[in-house]
């Protein structure tokens, strides 16, 4: 993708081996595309928590307040990111391509090179230098969309279980996996193995993570006794609560919420 140097404008890029950026602001007039390759990030768009761990991408924008920064009981992550404006970027909106929601990078094993590829590009004067950050980072953008794509094509079976397990586990009952495989036609065992086969969790665990991903949201944003949350969402004994809570989100729930609300 050719483009004008007036379309776009790299504003500067990093690599870090061992980040321990604590970000939390609004981003004013430009854009960012993030990378993290290794450690674990929690980032906040607006209300929404995300909890990364491994390789994701991110992005960064005006609009909502974001915030991110090393997930406990990581106390850094590799980091990549650039920063970019211009008129190319509104078209990669209406494309869709732009801003992106926090994804599992690719499975490309050279992507990590391709970013480094493109921070050192986009700091050269050259012009050929210059086209070729620009497609590296449409090219990533592609690719991420695919990956979207890809994931939203899950198979209905896919998308029922998800969403069942998901109410089963914030309706205050203990989960029952063989009434969930029932309402999908299947014997527990087949749900298990399939639903692992899918998404490369267990289905326990998938209900674990959304458990806890709504505990920290109303941590956050409510202050609802820790008790009151852990029986919403399905626990009846609130320190089995707090030690699940800590072995995922690295920090024990009171003090989470100290860290969101404080």
């Amino acid at each position: 993708m050719a483009a004008a140097a007036d379309e776009l404008t790299f504003l500067y890029g990093e690599s870090v081996p061992r980040c321990t950026h604590r970000i939390n602001k609004h981003f004013v007039g430009y854009h960012t595309l993030q990378f993290m390759s290794a450690g674990a990030v929690e980032l906040s768009v607006g209300p929404r928590i995300f909890r990364m761990e491994g390789r994701w991408f991110w992005s960064a924008y005006p609009g909502p307040r974001i915030a991110f920064h090393a997930a406990p009981p990581h106390r850094t992550w590799r980091h990549r990111y650039i920063a970019f404006r211009g008129r190319l970027v509104d078209r990669w909106r209406d494309e869709g391509l732009f801003p992106i929601e926090p994804r599992p990078a690719p499975d490309d094993e050279d992507v990590a090179q391709r970013f480094d590829e493109m921070l050192l590009r986009s700091m050269r004067g050259d012009r050929l230098d210059y086209l070729r950050a620009v497609h590296l980072l449409a090219g990533m953008l592609i690719r991420l969309a695919e990956g979207r794509a890809h994931a939203e094509a899950r198979p209905a079976w896919l998308k029922s279980a998800a969403h069942k397990l998901t109410a089963v586990g914030a309706c205050g009952d203990a989960t029952d996996y063989d009434a969930v495989a029932a309402q999908l036609g299947m014997a527990e065992s087949t749900l298990r193995r399939r639903f692992r086969a899918a998404t490369g969790m267990p289905p326990h665990e998938f209900v674990l993570q959304a458990r806890v991903s709504e505990a920290r949201r109303l941590l956050g944003e409510t202050d609802r006794p820790i008790k009151s949350i852990a029986q919403e969402l399905g626990y009846r004994d609130v320190y089995f609560f707090s030690r699940q809570f800590k072995k995922l989100a690295g920090v024990p729930p009171a003090m989470y919420r100290k860290s969101r609300q404080g």
